[in-house]
């Protein structure tokens, strides 16, 4: 095979431990977060992930800190099941690839909050 063309415009980042989403359907899908960028976002799926619609909101938030970014516009750009054969297989369903929409300046301003404070600095876009 040919060399693997990244077409993303923003360089991913990996995120601290505490680091998860919900993706906002009829209720709330508990994610982790696995990679971030300013143009979207890698989720693993907890619970609740029965069907992710293509597009919806997301909530970014960490765990015992106060932070908390509402209801980001984001659409499905890729979904793949996971192994089942995990200790956690019951819990965890899908791999998710989001784009975000438009922010407004706020969501803008609490994103770019988000990676200077809760990613790491190590960039992950070539891997």
């Amino acid at each position: 095979m040919g060399n693997r063309i990244d077409r993303r415009t923003h360089k991913r980042f990996k995120v601290r431990e505490e680091s998860f989403a919900f993706i906002e359907n009829e209720s709330k899908i508990l994610c982790k977060i696995k990679n971030i960028s300013r143009g979207g976002i890698s989720l693993v799926t907890i619970a609740n992930a029965e069907y992710i619609p293509e597009f919806f909101d997301t909530d970014i938030f960490v765990t015992g800190r106060v932070f908390y970014l509402k209801d980001v516009p984001s659409k499905k750009v890729s979904e793949s099941h996971l192994d089942g054969k995990s200790l956690f297989s019951t819990f965890v369903k899908s791999r998710v690839g989001i784009q975000f929409g438009e922010l407004d300046s706020d969501q803008a301003a609490q994103l770019e909050v988000f990676l200077k404070s809760h990613a790491t600095i190590e960039d992950i876009s070539d891997l």
